[in-house]
């Protein structure tokens, strides 16, 4: 993941010729890193998995809460406005599908297809704290960041409307970009 973004459910493959069991391997790796991580599995897999390549779909959550509290201040990106949760949703709707993402991505020449299929694009909230979930067959750098940002600033400021996200992603035109903060996003499922 991205500094700053956090995984629920990362999946990683490495080679190695060992002896050990899965838990013995577990419990080696855990022993010997810091406590910003932590390893739940361990599976043997054919030599051709890729933890990156192999994937079919993948899962994110951003998190945002309109009260700021100092203890979720690394996990939650505060926005001081009410946030309307129809108008989330009818932005949110409007990514569902297969989109060409080079509007809402960050510039890289070296991909060349930016075209993703998202069959999940919801809000939800309880409380204070929104949550928007997305699923797709893959992600560009900042996508998700992006999505989030922009439809945050359509329900918040005056600058951008549902047309002109619309428009970018459509890859008529992009009038405006905003991108949220990194400590609201979560990598939920990589699914295989």
């Amino acid at each position: 993941t991205d500094a700053g973004v956090h995984a629920l459910g990362q999946v990683a493959n490495i080679k190695l010729d060992s002896s050990m069991s899965s838990e013995e391997f577990i419990n080696a790796i855990n022993g010997n890193i810091g406590n910003d991580i932590s390893i739940v599995d361990c599976n043997e897999v054919s030599s051709e998995f890729n933890s990156r390549f192999s994937a079919i779909k993948r899962q994110y959550e951003y998190r945002v809460s309109n009260s700021y509290s100092p203890i979720t201040r690394k996990y939650i990106w505060h926005v001081k406005d009410k946030l309307n949760l129809d108008k989330l949703n009818e932005c949110a709707e409007l990514v569902l599908g297969e989109h060409d993402f080079t509007l809402l991505s960050k510039k890289n020449d070296d991909i060349k297809n930016k075209t993703c299929e998202i069959y999940i694009s919801s809000w939800s909230s309880n409380d204070d704290y929104f949550f928007y979930n997305i699923a797709g067959n893959r992600f560009l750098h900042h996508m998700v960041r992006y999505l989030v940002g922009m439809m945050i600033e359509i329900v918040v400021g005056n600058k951008i409307s549902i047309k002109d996200f619309k428009n970018t992603l459509d890859c008529i035109d992009r009038k405006l970009l905003y991108k949220a903060p990194a400590k609201g996003l979560y990598l939920k499922s990589v699914y295989y």
